[in-house]
Order: C-alpha cells, then structure tokens, then sequence
C-alpha cells in the first residue's frame, strides 16, 4: 500500500490515530463492515493540516463549505512542537470547526512521547473536554520506509493509557492493516477497543482493510484534495457516522458552538476574593519555582531555577496568549487561577514538582521529585489542617492559594544560578538538576564551578528527549584537560549510556546530526534551546563507554 503523508511528506506503511471515542457510537465501535462505497458515499468531510500546508489558513471558508472537522499536528517524538499548531487550533475553533491535535509518533518511548504531546496540547487550550473538542490523534507511520524505532503493542499501549489518563477520554486508533502486520507484528491487542481511522488513496471505491477484525470509522482517502480555504494540496477525510454522533464525540449539544482555547475552565478556580502574589520580572524565590514548575506543566518551556528572568516572562506570556489572557507575561490573580492545577496521589510530572517545592518550604522533609506518592499526602494533609482546610490530601484551588501566600519556614526553592556564561558552585548545580529530575552522583562526581549554561544544556536535553538523564562525570579531576571546552573549565560532562542511558542513546542517534568522528568515537551534534551540542560516544580503552557531552 502507497501512503505519502503530508505531516512528514515520507513514505508511509500506515498511520495511527490515538482519539477519546464515544464507544456508545455505532460508527465507532469497529464491528461495522465496509461497504465498498466510493467516499462520496459519506456526508461528514473533515481534513488535517500541519506546517507542511501553506499558511494562513483561512478557517472559516472551510467550514462554509460543508467541512466539519480538522485534525492537527501537534508534536512529534518527545521534542518537537509543530510550530503552526497553538495558532491553528485556536483559528479552527473559532471558526466553528471540531478539532484534535495530532502527535506523529518517532524515537522516544510510548510514554515519553505522550508526555510531550500531552504537554503540547495543553499549553495550546486543549483538554480534550471543552465543547468541540474531538479526541486526541497519535500518528504512527514508517519513516523512510521503516517502522519508528522500538515501536510495538507495548509501547503503543503506554501512550494510549498516558493519553487516556490525561484527558479522562478513550484513545481511537487509525491504522493501516500493512502497519499492524509488519511494525506491530500482527499485535494490536492495544487497539482492541479503539475506534479506526485510516487511510487508502488508491482509485476505485474499496475502503480500508479492516485491523483486527474491526473497521474504519474515519477514512483519509486522498492527499491530493481540495479545500477551500487551504492552498495546494490537502488531506482529506470523511466520517462513517453522522454529523450529530460527531457532534456527540465533541462534547456539543445541538445548537451549541465549539468553545475556542481560552473559554472556559475544567477546574473550578479559586474563590474571587482569594489574593495571589504577583510575579514579574525580577522577582525571586520558592513562588517563580512553583510558577515555573506549573509552566513546564502546562507545556511552556522553562527552566525552574526561582528567577523570574526573559524566558520565565516569554513562558508566561505563551501561556496566557493560549488561555485568552493578556500577555503582559506578568504571573497576577487571572494568571495563577488557570496556571494551578489540582494534584492528587498517583499523579506525577512538574505541577506536582510545585507543590512539593512549597510543602517544602514549609519545613516538610519531602523530595521534589514528581510524584505524588504518601510522604507528598502527608505533608499535604499537615499543611491543611494547620491553614483550617479540608485534610484530604488533595491539592486544589484552595490549597494552593494558601500554600502560596503563606510564611516559609525555609527555602527550598533552587539557588539562584550564575550568569548564563558563569560558573556554579556544587550546591547551585544539583538544586538545579533535582528540580529537573536529573540523577547526579555525589561522591565520585564533582559539579563544582561547571558552567551554568551545561547545566542548562542538558535540562534541556532531558526535556526534549524525555528520557532518564544520569550524569557520571562533571569537573572533577581525571579528564582530558586539552582545549578551551574541556571538563575542568565546566564545558563537560558524561552521561550514562547502560540501563537508563538506553533511552538518551537511542534519542541522539536517532535524532540529532552525524558528524566527523573524534578520533575512533562517534560523533554527533544539534541544538538544545539555542545551546549548542556535541555528542561523543567515547569508548576509552580503560572500558567504560558513556556520552561524552559538550555545551556551548
């Protein structure tokens, strides 16, 4: 089967689409056999975009023209965000169009992936519940003729329950028959009860080989249609149901319109007379930590060091641009109403990073490290009981406006970090790698006086390759001390490539660009959040083969 995808324009064996699905819907339960109808057959038309069309898109011409639906590119892998995404889906809705944002599915692990996508789509306004909103998309196909790297039923698995997890919605999967018979070896236990979208290009009116057993309840059955309102080419699709079970899946009522980013809420916010700190440029401490964290939540790239510096402002402007705020990239009232989000035992990820960091601060012996587990209950249900709340250990609106406002008995906020081109004492270094989640050794690894912006490098390469980041060599002695970028001036440091180190390995191999060798080790290099990266997987004759990584 001949699948050419505008959301790469590579060779496709197939595509998987991962959706919340009213499974209620008989057009989406699967057992529906096709009936080799030509598409014309099917009145619900919808289409899917990414930056590969042309820009502007003119929204509203679409949905004059009898276009109900769009799907669009989100994210790919566990680093890249379609740079057209934030504004299309908000151009979309507006327009009076259903939409879902899709990830393309590359390196990474299921569950790394769907963090990132997850983060994404958030920071854009989407929750997957807001009126016109369809289910969210994953897009697995073959890159240049292959199978994504590591994919398989468990890892598809994965990023369906982190997908369902997070927008409390069941996944819908599109697939081709070739892609579940040569990439997931005929396996599809995971799509078993997910709704199918998929594609067939070819002339003739046969519809989608059926998965499993089961049928298609979305097909894209060209890549060279037209669209009003899109220039050149476009894929194009129609749904097997009708336009009031669609209608059904996006949460509309009849006569109700799609509700665009910004509208809405799905978490009751805190009490209009609550008071919230006021966060701007040059404001410091345990508050911009836990705004930060709650940033990195909503899918701002930031880094959580509690000084309120250009990107902290830059992040929350983003954020408030896709929740229809003004964007003075100040952190008042309006801001921190949405920028909360309630957490609970067994969630994990950097809102709960912010609550811990304020428990903290209350003199709670507690870890900051992600996951909500007892001893982040515990000291949550202490905090309540002595601020006159509910001790339920839930960390909500109210909760946090009090753990905010409060007193600290300590900081334990990260220590302000050097200049970017300065010099960090061991102290500033591993604050700044434990609120990242990063693993550094103390005792045969030295951080003393590397540079601030390593550091900053390889946060940003935990988050843009979603991986495991353990680091087993920094400034101390022992290293090569040859030329300007060396271990000893803080350029450095190694990184595992055994066990954890599996994941990072296979992201820079597969992600980054190939360069000369040094000497008889491999090299490769790339960008990290505009610092830049060389990779070298050094093999010293002494055994011991680890990442050698300089930032600059």
């Amino acid at each position: 089967m001949r699948i050419i995808s505008k959301k790469t324009g590579l060779q496709a064996g197939a595509m998987v689409a991962v959706a919340a699905a009213g499974f209620g819907l008989i057009s989406f339960s699967g057992d529906e056999e096709a009936q080799a109808n030509s598409p014309a057959a099917y009145s619900v038309k919808g289409f899917d975009t990414s930056h590969h069309n042309s820009h502007p898109i003119q929204w509203s011409a679409a949905a004059s023209a009898g276009y109900s639906f769009v799907f669009q590119k989100a994210s790919q892998g566990t680093g890249y965000r379609d740079p057209q995404f934030a504004g299309d889906f908000a151009g979309a809705s507006r327009a009076g169009l259903m939409v879902a944002p899709y990830h393309f599915y590359d390196s990474g692990s299921g569950a790394a992936q769907a963090d990132h996508f997850i983060r994404t789509a958030r920071a854009a306004g989407y929750d997957g519940k807001r009126p016109g909103q369809l289910p969210p998309v994953v897009d697995l196909e073959k890159i240049r003729g292959r199978c994504p790297a590591g994919v398989n039923n468990t890892q598809v698995a994965a990023f369906l329950a982190r997908a369902r997890q997070a927008f409390g919605v069941n996944p819908i999967v599109y697939t081709s028959k070739d892609f579940a018979d040569t990439c997931l070896r005929g396996n599809t236990g995971a799509l078993a009860n997910s709704p199918l979208w998929q594609p067939r290009y070819e002339s003739g009116t046969r519809e989608p080989a059926p998965v499993g057993g089961r049928y298609w309840s979305i097909w894209q059955y060209t890549e060279n249609g037209s669209v009003p309102g899109l220039r050149g080419r476009a894929d194009v699709n129609v749904y097997k149901g009708t336009l009031t079970q669609l209608r059904a899946l996006a949460h509309l009522a009849p006569g109700q319109s799609p509700t665009p980013p910004g509208t809405g809420t799905t978490t009751p916010p805190a009490p209009s007379t609550a008071v919230w700190p006021l966060l701007k440029s040059g404001s410091r401490g345990v508050n911009v930590t836990t705004a930060q964290h709650l940033l990195a939540a909503a899918g701002q790239s930031v880094t959580a060091d509690g000084a309120f510096g250009p990107n902290t402002q830059a992040a929350a402007a983003g954020f408030q641009r896709a929740h229809g705020l003004t964007a003075d990239g100040i952190i008042g009232p309006n801001t921190w109403n949405k920028l909360t989000q309630t957490v609970r035992t067994g969630s994990s990820g950097s809102a709960v990073k912010a609550a811990q960091a304020q428990l903290a601060g209350f003199g709670n012996r507690i870890v900051v490290d992600g996951a909500f587990g007892p001893a982040t209950r515990n000291a949550a249900m202490a905090f309540q009981r002595s601020h006159g709340l509910t001790a339920d250990g839930v960390i909500g609106p109210k909760t946090w406006n009090k753990l905010v406002n409060g007193t600290k008995t300590t900081t334990p906020a990260p220590t302000q970090p050097a200049p970017a081109n300065g010099r960090l004492t061991q102290r500033q270094a591993l604050t700044q790698l434990a609120a990242a989640g990063i693993k550094a050794p103390v005792g045969r690894t030295s951080l003393a006086g590397v540079r601030a912006r390593t550091i900053q490098g390889v946060i940003a390469l935990k988050k843009a390759s979603g991986c495991t980041i353990v680091i087993t060599g920094g400034t101390e002695s022992g290293h090569s001390t040859r030329g300007n970028h060396s271990h000893a001036n803080g350029y450095k440091l190694d990184l595992r490539t055994r066990d954890e180190g599996r994941c990072v390995t296979n992201w820079i191999k597969t992600t980054q660009r190939k360069g000369a060798p040094r000497g008889t080790n491999a090299r490769w290099h790339g960008t990290l959040n505009g610092i830049t990266a060389e990779y070298v997987y050094e093999i010293p004759r002494s055994g011991g083969v680890h990442w050698d990584i300089t930032f600059v």
